[in-house]
């Protein structure tokens, strides 16, 4: 089976959906007889694509006009791979493949994942003359697609919502890689920031508002009245930080908040491994969304217990009392009460670390969603 991948999310650059485009690509290629790659031209995008066990054409441009900048490309990867699919990361770029099917006759097929964001986004939701407009190209490109890959329960629901019939729909959700992602011993880290006498807790993600640092701040002085030892350690940069620090300082939390700021994707397996619990309670803020939540994966995948809330994806990344627990979002006494009940019983987060890591490891790695895709493309081609 050849298979053609497009995607205006790639490495060199940073996020869910590039990692998404990544490690499926990477696993898929041994599965094809032949794969390749369409993505935006990006600064580094060389040392990557050398690295690639696969082709990657590089369109130049910014990433949102690869839907336009991309026609060329995909016409000629589909005349001259005659793929069998097209998967694409975004139902942006779909009019691509349809062109490019349209003049060729490939791909055979088009596949196009969800994950959420794209799906409620509205670029002209201000200018009603062009909202109406935009919604409809989005129906009429989601009409033309073959099957649909959403990435959670809650993703394949907006698909619906939008006319896609759930028999187009076939869930795959997101993996992590238990390689990279797995427990490391902790003292010398801890050691190192600091916290050695410390109980940790840890958010990995960009400070943006919907990703709920803000209630486990309000959540705070009743975990630290508990456990006075408390750190709460805060990973990331984003335009929310300073309203974040004002909150820390109202309420008095200074000895018990640490911003971090961006650290290298190296360390974060170290910073996974040295928190007791890892905690992001993220709300709902359409058009943004958690539409998965693939940092609950990566601490789960290092033995670190996890607290989420009960909204958008996570619940598909959080198995409720067996690998993490799931609080109602923007609910501090709720989640007090849940970070207590982790870091007050020991035996309790032993068992949800060692359970989340086998989950991350057995049934939620990258390699098991790369095998569903593969099964669910050649069943949908025969």
């Amino acid at each position: 089976m050849r298979l053609l991948f497009v995607t205006q999310d790639f490495p060199p650059d940073i996020g869910g959906i590039q990692t998404y485009s990544w490690e499926l690509a990477r696993r898929l290629s041994p599965k094809m007889s032949a794969l390749e790659v369409v993505a935006p031209a990006r600064p580094g995008a060389a040392a990557v694509d050398r690295e690639a066990p696969f082709p990657v054409t590089r369109v130049p441009g910014r990433p949102s006009l690869l839907p336009i900048t991309g026609l060329r490309a995909v016409w000629r990867r589909a005349r001259t791979l005659r793929p069998d699919w097209a998967l694409h990361a975004q139902w942006q770029t779909v009019g691509t493949s349809l062109l490019a099917r349209r003049l060729t006759g490939w791909p055979r097929r088009i596949a196009c994942a969800a994950h959420g964001r794209e799906l409620l986004f509205n670029p002209a939701a201000s200018l009603p003359g062009l909202r109406g407009a935009y919604d409809a190209l989005r129906r009429g490109l989601l009409r033309r697609v073959d099957t649909f890959v959403p990435v959670s329960r809650y993703t394949a629901r907006l698909l619906h919502e939008r006319g896609v019939s759930p028999e187009r729909t076939h869930v795959v959700s997101n993996g992590t890689d238990p390689d990279r992602f797995r427990p490391r011993e902790p003292s010398a880290f801890r050691e190192e920031l600091g916290l050695s006498d410390r109980s940790v807790l840890l958010t990995v993600g960009r400070l943006v508002s919907r990703k709920g640092v803000d209630t486990v701040l309000r959540a705070l002085p009743s975990v630290a009245e508990a456990r006075p030892d408390v750190t709460y350690v805060v990973v990331g940069t984003g335009p929310d930080r300073p309203r974040l620090e004002r909150l820390t300082a109202e309420l008095g939390l200074e000895e018990h908040v640490q911003f971090r700021g961006r650290v290298a994707n190296e360390a974060l397996p170290r910073y996974y491994s040295a928190a007791d619990l890892f905690v992001m309670p993220a709300r709902e803020d359409p058009p943004d969304v958690e539409g998965f939540g693939l940092v609950f994966l990566e601490a789960n995948a290092c033995g670190t217990p996890v607290v989420g809330a009960r909204t958008g994806g996570i619940p598909d990344a959080i198995r409720d009392g067996e690998t993490g627990l799931l609080v109602p979002p923007s609910d501090p006494e709720a989640l007090a009460e849940a970070i207590l009940q982790i870091l007050t019983q020991p035996d309790v987060a032993a068992t949800l670390g060692r359970q989340g890591r086998r989950f991350a490891a057995h049934e939620a790695s990258w390699a098991h969603a790369a095998d569903r895709m593969d099964t669910l493309l050649r069943r949908e081609a025969s």
